[in-house]
């Protein structure tokens, strides 16, 4: 149970623990907890739970292990391999990321995202930032032109196209729900 105070679950488990060893009522530990937490303050049925592990004897509180697959999608080896393959094909899709790596596609969609930054536009995966040498590059590139039209008239420094990260497409795509007539 998260709060504005931090991860209460030790904090509240251990008090039930010890009013639960001194024999304190339920009623009693659940109205404390209220008074203590407030809004963080866990379930009547929770509270009950837990009096009833630590009455039974046991004093463990932590969670248990849980049952299920582990969460392995999103490793470094995966993000790593993920990254490369979206370097290779910049159309590459999650579809064909899923088959080839056989991990779910939104644990894919979360690595596009989340760890490796890119959003998809026009079908290519595009990074949200730009790398430093992408920055570096661009820079060079900027200075060789001003170097290459610096003793020509004005007009031509005119001629020269610049960008910023703004994407501009000439063609207008159709919807795949509504096609041209």
């Amino acid at each position: 149970m998260a709060s504005k105070y931090g991860n209460f679950n030790f904090k509240w488990r251990t008090y039930i623990e010890f009013r639960t060893i001194l024999k304190i009522q339920l009623v009693q530990i659940l109205s404390e907890l209220q008074d203590i937490l407030c809004v963080d303050c866990p379930s009547r049925s929770t509270v009950e739970r837990w009096a009833s592990h630590f009455g039974s004897g046991d004093t463990d509180v932590t969670d248990l292990p849980r049952s299920g697959r582990p969460v392995s999608a999103t490793t470094s080896e995966s993000i790593a391999l993920i990254e490369s393959m979206v370097m290779e094909d910049k159309c590459i899709t999650v579809n064909q990321l899923q088959q080839s790596m056989e991990i779910s596609s939104g644990a894919i969609h979360t690595i596009l995202t989340t760890e490796l930054c890119y959003r998809s536009i026009c079908a290519k995966r595009v990074p949200y930032k730009l790398s430093e040498n992408q920055r570096l590059a661009r820079l060079n590139i900027a200075k060789k032109l001003l170097e290459t039209y610096e003793n020509c008239d004005s007009r031509r420094l005119s001629e020269i196209i610049t960008c910023d990260e703004t994407w501009v497409y000439y063609s207008t795509p159709y919807s795949k729900y509504k096609k041209p007539s």
